[in-house]
């Protein structure tokens, strides 16, 4: 922290007795858990501090410490009754107590005339203070109907500025905005550090210790986004050594999920779109899906980082979402440090960081109209980012392809009639391995006769596959029980020896093997 802004920045609390702690509209755990901690420490040197935001903390945040002390108002406890005299003067004014001392009746009597309802108004009185603080607040409308509503005491008391966020206006008497930080409190927990040497006392126990890693821990998504920093990370590991309550955390935070908000996250996905040319991903949540649901607009505070962010080759990735105040808030998230969606909201009126940024417009019942309009200065910026031209990525969608007409076939030339030549069975040639046949020739055959073993037919004549050939007539042998049948090579692709006359008489048996 730079010396003389830390000098006035300890100089302004030191002189100041009433402190007014305020964070944004809609506040989430980073704000809360700055505003927090900075209220209980300043109450423990005596302070009067008011800690204030326009919102009531989500349900799921209830678990952090001293989270009851959150006002939604800035007013004090005194109740003002104005009455309207400049028609009809004054006379004199008393109460009278009922008798059950329930009721107290305010009697005011003009010197003349009579008073009407309407010139009686009603109103808490503005709190008197003497430094605001402001957390996690890029400019001062982002904290809504508080500051809307006081106006002129931001005019009148000077404010301490503490935010992480680049877009920060710079719109205080002080302005301790470090956008290195990952979250707020990591800043605070810094300036705590500095009053604890100043008035050498203790400020960080356990339970500011873990409103601290809270805000850490949500900013950066459990560690997960790109603003999770080497400094980030070793103050995780100071905050645990001081007794912060992580898995506490992480429980209540992540783990934790009600019905309606998985029905919820459920029509968030279906009705997810993507424009894969720009690399755009993004969903609405409506009046009425909240209403299906029975899910509060709280309750989708985390689906774009839980969910829509995990969509492949989407760069930018953005949510629609009515609220209860009435408007339509429009969160954008970056996958790439080259994406500025910051950038980008700065211009249509809101802020944040590169990688995680929003706005709000008031809700004009027309969503859609919302949608095309960001969307069209998304692809404006994306276009000039990528080299895109609208005109020819225009030119493909509108281009219809034109239906292909039929080619004439051409003449088919006259083919010769083909017909199928059918073989007997026995002619078909078969897949099994070709089977031996042993035939009997008697002496008086005549070449080229031959009779079957049995049944006085003759046999068909043997064939070959490859060399259609009549076969050579045989010498006239006789036959003899076949000897035993061996499973036959495969054929070679050479000539059958020619057989040769039978010249030893004595040899009354020989085996012959058809051609397969």
């Amino acid at each position: 922290m730079d010396p003389s802004l830390k000098d006035q920045l300890l100089n302004l609390i030191d002189k100041s007795q009433s402190i007014l702690l305020l964070t944004h509209a809609k506040a989430d755990c980073d704000g809360l858990g700055a505003m927090i901690s900075m209220y209980l420490a300043l109450q423990s040197l005596g302070k009067e501090v008011v800690a204030a935001t326009n919102d009531p903390a989500p349900d799921n945040l209830s678990f952090l410490p001293s989270i009851h002390i959150v006002q939604n108002s800035i007013a004090s406890r005194n109740f003002v009754i104005t009455l309207d005299i400049s028609h009809t003067p004054l006379n004199k004014i008393k109460y009278k107590l009922s008798e059950d001392k329930k009721n107290v009746n305010i009697v005011v009597t003009p010197s003349e005339g009579h008073y009407k309802p309407e010139d009686v108004r009603f109103d808490h009185e503005a709190g008197s203070f003497d430094l605001i603080i402001t957390f996690d607040t890029g400019n001062l409308e982002h904290l809504g109907p508080v500051y809307d509503q006081n106006t002129e005491l931001f005019f009148k008391v000077p404010v301490i500025n503490i935010d992480h966020h680049a877009s920060n206006t710079d719109f205080g008497k002080v302005n301790l905005v470090d956008v290195v930080a990952a979250s707020t409190t990591e800043i605070v927990l810094g300036l705590l550090e500095e009053m604890e040497k100043k008035y050498q006392k203790k400020f960080i126990n356990e339970d500011i210790a873990t409103l601290l890693l809270a805000g850490l821990i949500t900013d950066t998504g459990s560690f997960q986004h790109a603003n999770t920093s080497p400094r980030a990370m070793e103050v995780a590991a100071r905050l645990l050594d001081m007794g912060a309550r992580q898995q506490e955390i992480i429980k209540n935070i992540y783990k934790t999920k009600k019905l309606s908000t998985l029905k919820l996250w459920g029509t968030v996905l279906s009705k997810v779109e993507n424009d894969p040319i720009y690399r755009l991903v993004w969903s609405t949540i409506t009046k009425h899906d909240l209403e299906e649901s029975g899910a509060s607009s709280e309750e989708s505070e985390n689906i774009i980082d839980d969910l829509l962010t995990n969509a492949p080759g989407a760069e930018i990735i953005m949510l629609f979402k009515h609220n209860d105040d009435g408007y339509v808030s429009v969160s954008m998230r970056s996958t790439t440090n080259s994406a500025d969606v910051g950038k980008i909201c700065q211009e249509m009126g809101g802020g944040g960081h590169v990688r995680a940024a929003g706005f709000k417009r008031r809700d004009s019942n027309n969503l859609e109209l919302l949608i095309n309009d960001t969307l069209t200065k998304v692809r404006e910026y994306q276009g000039q980012r990528l080299n895109i031209h609208p005109e020819e990525i225009r030119e493909i969608a509108e281009k219809k392809p034109e239906p292909e007409t039929p080619r004439p076939k051409p003449p088919e030339a006259p083919q010769a009639e083909v017909k199928a030549e059918v073989k007997p069975e026995s002619e078909v040639p078969k897949n099994e391995p070709p089977k031996i046949q042993y035939l009997d020739f008697k002496a008086e055959t005549k070449p080229g006769e031959k009779k079957a073993e049995s049944g006085g037919q003759p046999a068909p004549k043997p064939k070959h596959r490859r060399h259609k050939k009549k076969p050579k007539p045989m010498t006239e042998i006789q036959g003899q029980a076949p000897a035993p049948q061996q499973k036959p090579e495969a054929p070679q692709p050479q000539p059958q020896p020619q057989p040769q006359p039978d010249q030893n008489q004595n040899n009354p048996t020989e085996n012959v093997q058809p051609n397969s």
